[in-house]
């Protein structure tokens, strides 16, 4: 019988030997093929794209968050891309975390293999930070591997957003004094632009935007310097999403009662209705929030994406309650919705964090469905032993159908009444 592989990601990546391009001939650098999709200069999805995330144990780790291709997904809500994570943790350019029992040769060999089963149309790479460790010595072999790599890449003919590796944070001793490694994640990082910059591709640079550029007063993102905690992925998201040329998420609402106005941002407003204790109305978002911050999130940070305000002028004193679709969300005074509430609650977050959930369970089954953790009874040498349970591996297929099915319905916003209603005057 078939077993899921168990959830538990490498720690700390260790350095990786990178002998096998020191003995390589130098290849030409990368250039688009003929036939290849033109470079990614600016983002965006349409029907028919197909999403892959590539590269070591930041994007391994990312699927079991979500919060990247929760953002995407409802940013781009209307064309239902399926995202498929491949991230491999403590994996390299050259595919060795991928090999298993087998050659470095054989991993690389399976990259490949998982790509092209996938069939990409825009792959969203991040390389660098496993091989940081070898310091400016690895430098040129990891360029060269860089180079390898997309060219097999190119052979998909999907377009590449290149991310950097993260920044080192410092969180004290008694962990190493991130210091020199930050310096040779800047070579790397720099390089990696420049590969980027000359086939005309996107670049996120992470180093700077989560690290040297990061404020430091909304707290660590890191659990040991290196690896996201859930804060850490939620927060990185919009700073990816942003940093790939598409507006920040806001939402504001403006209501002059005086004028029986509503201006929006972010939203539609239909069927107004003023009355003297109560404010009505329907708004449509033009997309999901980000979801919630997980418990334990900095609360500078939180108030920092300002993502959903509502001010309400000139409202006679009083306390008043706004309820989304009956649910109550705030309580406050005239004087407080004059200066702008925080919506930081409702049906559209739930919703959103509803979305990430049911994300996070289809990157579970379709990870079971390509690293399924008995592989080496089922495909390996010794599938002589357990190979007939082999056929049960497809089955995660419908799974994972339902699961974007479910997706496609949960990232369209919805149409909700709002309704502003006084509970005491003073």
């Amino acid at each position: 019988m078939f077993v899921p592989r168990c959830w538990i990601p490498a720690s700390l990546a260790a350095p990786f030997l990178v002998t096998l391009l020191l003995a390589t001939p130098a290849v030409a650098p990368a250039a688009a093929p003929p036939g290849k999709t033109a470079p990614l200069a600016t983002f965006s999805l349409s029907s028919g794209d197909r999403v892959v995330l590539l590269g070591g144990t930041f994007i391994e780790r990312d699927q079991t968050h979500g919060y990247l291709e929760t953002v995407l997904t409802s940013r781009f809500h209307q064309a239902g891309i399926p995202f498929r994570n491949l991230g491999w943790s403590g994996d390299n350019v050259f595919g060795e975390a991928r090999a298993g029992f087998g050659t470095v040769a054989d991993g690389f060999a399976q990259l490949k293999g998982h790509l092209a089963a996938v069939n990409p149309t825009i792959i969203l790479l991040n390389y660098g930070a496993n091989e940081s460790f070898a310091g400016k010595a690895g430098l040129a072999p990891f360029q060269a591997g860089l180079d390898v790599l997309l060219a097999a890449l190119d052979e998909t003919k999907a377009r590449i957003v290149f991310l950097s590796p993260l920044y080192h944070e410092d969180l004290g001793r008694p962990l190493p004094d991130p210091k020199e490694h930050n310096r040779n994640l800047k070579l790397y990082s720099d390089a990696i632009a420049a590969v980027a910059a000359r086939r005309g591709e996107l670049f996120v640079n992470l180093y700077e935007l989560l690290g040297t550029k990061f404020p430091m007063a909304r707290g660590p993102l890191t659990d040991n310097g290196i690896h996201l905690t859930a804060y850490g992925y939620w927060l990185a998201a919009p700073t990816i999403e942003q940093a790939l040329g598409l507006n920040p998420r806001r939402w504001r609402i403006e209501i002059d009662t005086r004028q029986r106005n509503i201006s929006a941002s972010g939203t539609t407003i239909s069927h107004a209705s003023f009355a003297p204790t109560q404010i009505s109305f329907e708004a449509l978002d033009g997309q999901l929030p980000l979801p919630p911050a997980p418990l334990g999130s900095s609360p500078a940070a939180v108030a920092a994406q300002g993502q959903r305000v509502l001010r309400v002028y000139d409202l006679p004193a009083g306390n008043y309650v706004l309820k989304i679709v009956g649910e109550e969300v705030a309580q406050v005074n005239a004087q407080q919705w004059a200066a702008g509430v925080t919506i930081d609650r409702g049906p559209d977050l739930a919703q959103a964090e509803n979305l990430r959930r049911t994300i996070v369970d289809k990157n579970q089954l379709y990870f079971y469905r390509w690293r399924p953790q008995n592989e080496t009874y089922l495909f390996g040498f010794r599938k002589h032993e357990q190979g007939n349970n082999a056929v049960e591996i497809p089955q995660f297929d419908p799974l994972v159908a339902e699961r974007e099915a479910e997706i496609r319905a949960l990232c369209a916003p919805v149409a909700r009444e709002y309704q502003i209603i006084q509970v005491d005057a003073k």
